[in-house]
This record gives structure tokens, C-alpha cells and sequence, in this order.
């Protein structure tokens, strides 16, 4: 659709790209998606790969839902069997009120969709989780992300978030303090040990960061292994691969 401004924020979204690809994160790493990256979102993490191009708001699409199940319906056709549609961002619950209309659609459809989120908007997510088949959640440390502290959304977020297939991920850099983890760690251990807790060391031009790595492997893991059952260390494999 061309560039203009939303007029209808049940009706109308900004999209900055949709396309199909490889999910690059988490335990779902390899499967074929399509990928429908919304414009804006309510935190400004420091490493975040995308801040640039949701600065640029001139370059938002705005779609109406109609437009953007058929824009998905083409991926579909033409690129082969996906194994669901991921709504990342940007963050995507930053769009309900278009989420409420738009999701049922999708599943009518019998479409999968994978919510990738920021875990601090649950009042958000409880409006539309039960569209909602697969709850990617990052879970943000103020020592990470550069932003405020958002421990107290993260723990009301995933006690709706259980409801579905839930997993948390958490992006480590050499700044990452070790308290916080211990707090991520308890928020999960207190809802449901179970649920997948997956470390992923910050991306560089030149790789994954060594340093945050071995942070990880020596101090962090540890930490998390004594009180969760399914702890991980998955870095981000699409840069690695080369593809969006």
C-alpha cells in the first residue's frame, strides 16, 4: 500500500516489511516463515538491529487488513508451505486495537501464528492471546537494553503468556548484569520451570560476541541451569546464514 498516515488504528497498520525466510532465534531455529515486521515499538534497546529502520517512518507501509492477509496469502503460494506467520517488529502488541481485527482473520485462514514480542505489554497480550499459537518472549534487563527496568510486566506477561507454547529469550552483552538474570531466572522458575530459557549472546558485525559468550557459558548458564529445566544458548543464526 503507499505511504500515508494510519486514519483507523483497528483498520490500518504500519508495516515496515514482510517477507519469507528462516526463523533465525530460538527453539524454532530453520523453520520457514513468513515474516510481517511492524513499524513502531515502546522501548529502544541499545543493540536492537532495527532501530534504524523504525526511525524512518516515512518508509512505513500502511495496510489495511484486508491488504495484508493477501499479501500473506501470496507469500504463501508462491514461496511454499510455511510453518507459520511471525508478527515481529518493532513490537507488534504496540498494534491491538489492528491485532483484534486482524488475527481472527489470519486464523480463519488455519494459519500459525508466532508472536515475537518485547514481554511488557500484558494487558496487550491477554486482548488477543487466544489467536495466538506460539508467544516468542524477550525478556529485557535494564543493564542489556539500555531501557527501565520492566521485571514487574515481564512476570504478569508470562503468567498470561503460559496459557500458549511459550519461550523466553534473553540477549546477553558484557554489560548484562548477573542480578538481573537471577531475577529473569526466578520470574520463570515461579510460573513454570519448564518453560524453554534461552540465552543468546549479542550479535557483531564480525560474529557473536565472544565475550558475552563466555559470560554466558561461565556465570549465566549456571545460574539458570539450578533452577530451570530447559535452559539453552541459541546465538542469532540469521545473521550467520546470511539471510533477513
Amino acid at each position: 500500500m503507499n505511504k500515508s498516515k494510519i486514519n483507523d488504528r483497528a483498520t490500518t497498520t504500519e508495516i515496515i516489511e514482510i517477507f519469507s525466510s528462516l526463523q533465525g532465534e530460538g527453539p524454532h531455529l530453520g523453520q520457514k516463515q513468513i515474516f510481517v515486521r511492524f513499524g513502531r515499538c515502546n522501548m529502544h534497546c541499545h543493540y536492537c538491529d532495527e532501530l534504524e529502520k523504525m526511525a524512518a517512518v516515512d518508509k512505513f507501509k500502511i495496510y489495511s487488513v484486508e491488504a495484508l492477509l493477501s499479501e500473506i496469502n501470496v507469500f504463501e503460494k508462491e514461496k511454499g508451505q510455511h510453518h507459520s506467520v511471525s508478527l515481529t517488529g518493532g513490537e507488534p502488541l504496540f498494534y491491538t486495537p489492528f491485532l483484534l481485527n486482524f488475527l481472527p482473520k489470519l486464523k480463519e485462514q488455519g494459519l500459525t501464528t508466532y508472536l515475537e514480542t518485547n514481554g511488557t505489554l500484558p494487558r496487550e497480550l491477554a486482548s488477543v492471546i487466544k489467536w495466538c499459537d506460539i508467544i516468542a518472549m524477550d525478556m529485557k534487563p535494564a543493564s542489556s537494553s539500555g531501557d527501565r527496568d520492566f521485571m514487574a510486566s515481564h512476570s504478569e506477561f508470562l503468567k498470561i503468556a503460559i496459557q500458549k507454547e511459550v519461550f523466553v529469550k534473553i540477549v546477553v552483552t558484557p554489560e548484562t548484569s548477573k542480578n538481573e538474570i537471577e531475577q529473569c531466572v526466578e520470574v520463570v522458575a515461579n510460573i513454570n520451570p519448564k518453560i524453554p530459557f534461552i540465552f543468546q549472546p549479542l550479535s557483531e558485525n564480525i560474529g557473536i560476541s565472544q565475550k558475552a559468550l563466555h559470560y554466558i557459558e561461565q556465570q549465566l548458564f549456571p545460574i539458570a541451569s539450578q533452577r530451570l529445566v530447559d535452559v539453552r544458548v541459541i546465538p542469532q543464526m540469521h545473521k550467520i546464514w546470511g539471510v533477513r
